[in-house]
């Protein structure tokens, strides 16, 4: 289902296969009544990355405010709702299909981060697992 990988970032990330989609559902902090759907390409106690196709993306720059109104895919994750967002960044390439955005929540409850956290280390755990019986 996920892939980790070693890394220099406070909070580890779990990545989402090919093999396994995990979707979003997006509002801006300026018009909540317009939501706009995405696709996680992976999520820590930090934020998350995710993608759109091109043709969908509004135009978002680093800084804008975000709301993650949902996480769809995840039955772990189903309690994560309306969590503000900062975009950080924007890999917008015109030769590529989709733009990919790196957001980092800004306001967790205690209860989402420990969800987050819960939610990482099982994926680690499951991930370990796998290498051992290979």
């Amino acid at each position: 289902m996920t892939k980790t990988y070693p890394e220099k970032r406070r909070h580890t990330r779990v990545f989402f296969g090919e093999d396994y989609t995990v979707g979003g559902l997006i509002s801006t902090a300026s018009e909540l009544d317009s939501s706009f759907s995405v696709t996680i390409l992976n999520i820590s106690e930090g934020g998350l990355q995710f993608n759109q196709k091109r043709i969908q993306y509004k135009g978002a720059q680093p800084g804008d405010k975000l709301l993650l109104r949902r996480i769809n895919g995840l039955h772990e994750l189903v309690s994560l709702v309306d969590i503000p967002m900062q975009i950080i960044w924007v890999m917008d390439n015109e030769y590529l299909d989709h733009v990919i955005v790196g957001v980092a929540f800004t306001n967790l409850t205690n209860p989402q981060r420990k969800t987050l956290q819960d939610f990482v280390k099982t994926c680690l755990a499951l991930n370990m697992d796998k290498k051992e019986l290979k």
